[in-house]
């Protein structure tokens, strides 16, 4: 459950863009109010399309329209393209559930709010639903154009996602499912991976240590804002909702590490692999890229009962899961022990949450399944400190519930209950047969 299926942003933070302007021109296939490249920026442009070739490894199938737009231009195309993404509904319901959670407050409205932080923030984009790929402008000068080459060889990289994997196609999964966070984050580390080889004129997954180097870096995505406050957007990351900022970075800091990871493992092959046959199940692998690529740790699928007997008047709202980095965000809110909060969301197995209504109430119920014993503990004991309002029950060894609401004894006994009944399916946990995919044995992951 992160608010992140925008196929859209370069962070700031992390490309430090400014973007010079261009003259209009006349070019097909670019959509009112972007205006295409100037030609003498066409032979550049097919440089920085041939150098993220080399560095992703895929070759462009047919050309990539681009141009520029104004900043004011921008938040209607951020509209446009959140409004397809996540229709007002799934929008809804996502901010629903962030509430009920305690992860937004009530007054936001993410409708409203998300499209002006995005423009604060994005650089460039390529829309995968009208193939183009579009530059903010910003700035002008030499650091712009700097900069510019490393937001275009980001989304280049998209462009090229897309033309072999089609992303639209890619992300076609629940937005309220942890999967969709890891195949964002699998989208976003590759463009992230592949801008980075580009950045240092290296391929970053043969240098040794630069995993953990970029993660010790990268350590706290808290950290960055406060490390950004001069750069254009910034200021506003900052103040975003934790499970905002965590949200929209978590794709670009963890996703590279993963990718790192895969390209170190098995390369160009194995990388695309993800995209077209195995892609990563949840956050949980993400940040643990030893659970995608060695010993397998998918999801447990949860089969959610029909709580209405047990909440006669209730309506739901909202459904779906967390996963081990909403975990992680929703946690940090009861201490500051960042290594301790990491330690409690680890070993997660699987989750499902339902919100219900009734006359101006609203109740979470949060089922989670642990890996071990040890695991459910740790998370029982961390989720304690979540503060008044909230009660955390273990139905057995490895199932938790979480409720968040007002309710009475003999209701949480009913919903006690039917979760402790509830089904919850073991994953096969196939394991990738490297030596079929024509791939020697990988290499340590250097992440944990």
């Amino acid at each position: 459950m992160r608010p992140q299926r925008f196929q859209i942003a370069v962070l700031s933070l992390l490309v430090f863009y400014a973007v010079g302007a261009a003259q209009p021109q006349t070019a097909p296939a670019l959509p009112e109010g972007v205006v295409p490249l100037p030609p003498e920026s066409a032979k550049h442009f097919q440089e920085l399309l041939e150098a993220t070739e080399k560095y992703r490894g895929l070759k462009a199938l047919r050309p990539v329209p681009a141009g520029t737009l104004e900043e004011k231009e921008l938040r209607r195309k951020m509209v446009e393209s959140i409004g397809e993404d996540l229709p007002p509904e799934e929008l809804e319901e996502a901010e629903i559930a962030a509430k009920a959670f305690g992860l937004i407050p009530e007054s936001l409205d993410l409708s409203t709010y998300l499209p002006e932080l995005l423009t604060s923030q994005v650089a460039g984009f390529y829309d995968p639903v009208r193939d183009y790929l579009a530059l903010v402008r910003r700035g002008s000068g030499a650091e712009a154009a700097g900069s510019e080459d490393v937001v275009i060889v980001h989304e280049l990289t998209h462009a090229l996602q897309d033309q072999h994997f089609d992303l639209k196609a890619f992300e076609e999964v629940d937005p309220m499912s942890d999967a969709s966070v890891a195949r964002e984050a699998l989208a976003e580390g590759d463009a992230t991976l592949t801008m980075t080889s580009f950045l240092t004129g290296t391929n970053v997954e043969d240098v040794p240590g630069f995993g953990n180097a970029m993660k010790s870096i990268l350590a706290d995505p808290q950290d960055l804002p406060g490390a950004g406050s001069d750069v254009p957007g910034g200021a506003e990351l900052a103040k975003a909702p934790a499970w905002i900022r965590d949200s929209l970075l978590f794709s670009y800091i963890h996703g590279f590490a993963f990718c790192l990871e895969v390209k170190r493992a098995g390369g160009q092959k194995l990388l695309d692999y993800a995209f077209t046959t195995d892609p990563p199940r949840s956050s949980e692998q993400i940040l643990h890229p030893e659970k995608w690529l060695g010993k397998r740790d998918d999801p447990i699928v949860l089969r959610w009962p029909d709580l209405a007997t047990a909440l006669p008047g209730w309506k739901k709202v909202s459904e779906g899961e967390t996963g081990e980095a909403t975990i992680q965000t929703l946690l940090r809110q009861g201490t500051k022990d960042r290594r301790k909060v990491d330690i409690a969301a680890a070993g997660w197995g699987g989750d499902r949450f339902g919100v219900y209504e009734k006359d101006g109430r609203r109740l979470l119920v949060w089922w989670t399944e642990w890996d071990s014993e040890t695991d459910a503990r740790e998370f029982r004991a961390a989720a304690r400190g979540l503060g008044s309002g909230w009660r955390v029950e273990p139905l057995s060894d490895r199932r938790i519930l979480v409720l968040h609401g007002d309710l009475d004894r003999k209701v949480r006994a009913a919903i006690r209950a039917r979760l402790a009944a509830a089904e919850a399916v073991q994953p096969a946990n196939r394991q990738i047969d490297l030596k079929a995919l024509g791939i020697g044995l990988p290499a340590k992951p250097s992440l944990p």
